[in-house]
């Protein structure tokens, strides 16, 4: 009996020391989720604390958004209110005349532009003894017999019908059907 009580009590002991084995693995494992956890929100905090501060003392910037806006707004109340109308005129009819100018300028620079003379140079190139005005002038003349009709057109040109025919035999007919009903 005493055997079996050491046996018993060995097992008891091997048990208990296992468990507080697995107890300590535990323990640790959740320690180490524990500081992956604590380091990973250190990391947001950090960050979202830079991009507050980034947008709260962004003052130079919102300071130029916001004159940029009361600008705007002083703009328009002085044009409705009538200050300074004749010079604001003066400034758009001078902003219309250079806009005209431009188009000129465009236009004129686009009539001796780069395109006209490469087209006219490759005009050139594809069909140098031809004065082509056009791309779809033909470099060469088309002989008569160069395109021949389909040998099906010119063994059945007897038995084939006109369209003409076809389609007052087709009229001939819905005729005839519809005066049956």
């Amino acid at each position: 009996m005493k055997k079996l009580n050491y046996i018993m009590l060995f097992g008891i002991v091997f048990t208990a020391a296992n468990l507080s084995l697995l107890q300590n693995w535990k323990i640790n494992y959740l320690n180490n989720q524990l500081q992956l956890s604590e380091m990973r929100s250190d990391v947001n905090n950090d960050f979202t604390n830079e991009l507050l501060w980034l947008r709260v003392n962004d003052t130079h910037e919102a300071t130029q958004e916001q004159l940029i806006a009361q600008g705007r707004v002083e703009g328009v109340v002085s044009y409705l209110v009538g200050d300074d109308k004749e010079i604001l005129d003066n400034l758009w009819h001078e902003g219309y005349m250079r806009g005209l100018a431009q188009f000129s300028y465009e236009y004129d620079t686009l009539s001796d532009s780069n395109y006209e003379k490469g087209y006219h140079a490759a005009m050139q190139d594809a069909f140098p003894h031809v004065e082509a005005e056009f791309v779809n002038d033909s470099p060469r003349d088309v002989k008569e017999d160069a395109i021949k009709a389909p040998e099906f057109d010119t063994t059945n040109e007897d038995s084939l019908k006109d369209n003409k025919e076809v389609i007052n035999a087709l009229n001939v007919k819905i005729e005839e059907l519809s005066s049956d009903q």
